[in-house]
């Protein structure tokens, strides 16, 4: 192991022993995201089931992270595969496979892949209802519409689980299909008007397109190209997949893109120059990473080489100079290391190590005890959890074929 893995794993075992207590965790947070994939239980559950085969104990550590955060869900409402009922539903269904190996899915499992598949026709009945162009934002990303919820539902589809997970994988491709069908090239149907933007960010008065994995065309195509390879047949998805990517070649500025097209033309290239460009959530790794399901889909090699390219140019300049802030998965360098890992891009992924770990070992000397306690949270998306599962991945320390890969929820694979 060389000296960049061996301080991976120092540091990964390190947070992963730190976050072994679910009260613990729980204590910790909010009594409102204790619960949660993003932030709480559900995710450290999910640290814990992956590393099953490599730390003795982490088994009946996941399962009693996954009972505590079903005690502590109470009354949250339901959302997508981050949050409420949909982030345990989620953390279940991908992580089950790790900790009961060679058994079928288990009653919980099937239930969580079916109140998913629920969750997924409630929303694809919501984006025909509204009959909407310009679409509902939060119908199609990641965070908590039908690209998440369609990536977890598609795990389920290929690991023993289609017949429960079919009905609402079917209305979350078709919806995403005919979502990026929709539209004219200067409004596509990922066009929002001003007051449809994720987050605080304002829009423009004209409207625009978010171009990202978490908020934008990214995640669509990521799902529809994995699911052209993996998935149920269904009319229509190739073309979206080709179109989405064509879009996305059109509207790169430089060896990135921006986080947002805006104003007159969906091509303009007008969006604002700020927002994380070199982050997995609007930035350039993740569009990378979509870009490579994309080429595989269509069996078009140019894509793939776009998207090497832009990690590459991501690699050639010094890690402090990212767009990046902490080591979290989402906004982080830890979102950075997956991506260079699923890319197979080793120079990328070494200096994106490097930094997670120096930034995680310094977040890990806090008062608490705890690792990022108190500011970006201890679960998978913004806290210690998946910054432990990103460096895991790194070291070595996690089995080389997951019976659900565990960065699926970042459509990262």
């Amino acid at each position: 192991m060389t000296a960049d893995r061996r301080a991976a794993a120092d540091v990964a075992l390190r947070i992963a022993d730190a976050l072994a207590d679910p009260v613990e965790v729980a204590r910790a947070l909010p009594p409102d995201r204790g619960h949660t994939l993003c932030d709480g239980l559900a995710g450290t559950a999910l640290l814990h089931a992956a590393l099953a085969d490599a730390v003795p104990g982490s088994a009946a550590r996941a399962l009693a992270h996954w009972r505590l955060a079903a005690e502590t869900l109470g009354a949250a409402r339901p959302d997508g595969v981050y949050r409420g009922p949909g982030g345990l539903a989620a953390s279940l269904t991908v992580g089950a496979g790790s900790v009961f190996r060679d058994e079928p899915p288990g009653d919980a499992v099937r239930d969580a892949v079916r109140w998913l598949a629920a969750r997924a026709q409630a929303l694809a009945a919501r984006a025909e209802a509204l009959e909407a162009h310009p679409w509902p934002g939060p119908v199609h990303d990641v965070m908590s519409g039908l690209t998440g919820i369609g990536r977890v539902l598609l795990a389920a589809h290929g690991s023993g689980l289609a017949a429960e997970s079919a009905s609402g994988l079917t209305a979350a491709l078709s919806t995403l299909t005919r979502m990026v069908l929709d539209g004219t090239p200067d409004r596509p149907g990922r066009w929002r008007p001003a007051g449809r933007w994720p987050g605080p960010v304002p829009g423009h008065p004209g409207g625009g397109a978010v171009t990202g994995m978490a908020h934008g065309i990214a995640g669509p195509l990521a799902l529809l190209a994995l699911a052209e390879t993996t998935g149920p047949p269904l009319p229509g998805r190739r073309a979206a997949v080709r179109v989405a990517a064509d879009w996305l070649v059109a509207v790169r500025e430089g060896g990135s893109w921006p986080p947002r097209v805006t104003g007159a033309g969906a091509g303009s290239g007008s969006g604002p120059r700020n927002g994380r460009r070199d982050a997995w959530c609007y930035g350039a790794p993740g569009i990378a990473r979509a870009l490579g399901p994309a080429s595989a889909a269509l069996g078009d090699p140019a894509y793939a080489r776009l998207a090497d390219q832009v990690l590459t140019a991501s690699a050639g300049r010094p890690a402090a100079g990212w767009d990046t802030v902490g080591p979290g998965l989402c906004h982080g360098s830890a979102g950075v290391l997956v991506c260079a890992l699923r890319a197979g891009h080793r120079t990328l992924a070494r200096s994106a190590a490097r930094v997670t770990v120096d930034l995680a070992a310094e977040a890990s000397r806090g008062p608490s005890g705890l690792p990022a306690a108190g500011g970006t949270g201890l679960g998978f998306l913004n806290g210690a959890a998946g910054t432990c599962l990103a460096l895991a991945q790194y070291a070595g320390l996690l089995p080389r074929s997951l019976a659900v890969p565990w960065d699926c929820l970042l459509l990262n694979a």
